[in-house]
């Protein structure tokens, strides 16, 4: 099945955070919203942009986790348990974010039925969206992890587009450095440049100064 957004839970908790917790605010790329094991003071709901997760292991290891994408709310897990956050959250494109006080948060939870639906169902999906990420990793080879990840890419991202009669084109910058995706793709960085080297001599994307033409994003979608 097709990974699709969320739009009406995601417009739900948009009101609902609007109406408790204030306005959303403009977040710069590279802001490391909090720490690992830090203190769950506050949490974040995604209107836009991504969200990267990176853990620190004790021999120096640094894990990318995972990205976060809108209707994401960050932060809430290690907030309701009330346990420091086991990875840092750091915006990797420019966000649009509501911070919300944990304290108040967890009171709302236990009072208010329709945040506490609509924090469930979020929370469901990223247990789901982990179980795909696993699946992806065991079932998918790096091709089509590669294309995977540049297919949400244009989904999630606001790219400029061109429109022709067939379908659009999706014209990105890759947000994350290209360490870092191989990183998240299991594979090494060598690896991740042939992967694209062998996409640009099959016309399925096109670089140029920095950026990626994609003619057919719908076509790097994989099933797993």
């Amino acid at each position: 099945m097709k990974d699709v957004s969320h739009n009406s839970q995601t417009t739900a908790l948009e009101l609902t955070t609007a109406a408790f917790f204030g306005d959303a605010h403009i977040y710069p790329a590279s802001v490391e919203l909090f720490s690992q094991g830090a203190h769950p003071g506050d949490l974040y709901f995604v209107h836009s942009g991504i969200l990267k997760l990176a853990r620190l292991e004790r021999n120096g290891q640094e894990i990318l986790l995972d990205l976060r994408f809108p209707g994401s709310l960050v932060g809430s897990a290690a907030a309701i348990k009330e346990k420091p956050h086991p990875f840092a959250a750091v915006t990797v494109t420019s966000c649009t974010l509501t911070r919300l006080s944990s304290r108040k948060f967890l009171s709302l939870l236990a009072t208010d039925i329709s945040l506490a639906a609509h924090v469930r169902e979020i929370l469901s999906d990223e247990v789901l969206d982990h179980v795909e990420r696993i699946s992806q990793l065991t079932c998918l080879s790096a091709r089509q992890r590669l294309e995977q990840l540049l297919w949400r890419f244009c989904e999630q991202l606001p790219p400029s587009r061109t429109h022709s009669q067939s379908e659009t084109t999706s014209k990105l910058q890759l947000p994350l450095k290209q360490y870092e995706i191989a990183h998240l793709l299991s594979i090494t960085p060598t690896y991740l440049c042939r992967l694209l080297n062998a996409l640009e001599k099959e016309d399925v994307i096109s670089r140029t100064k920095g950026w990626i033409m994609i003619s057919k994003p719908s076509e790097l979608w994989h099933a797993t």
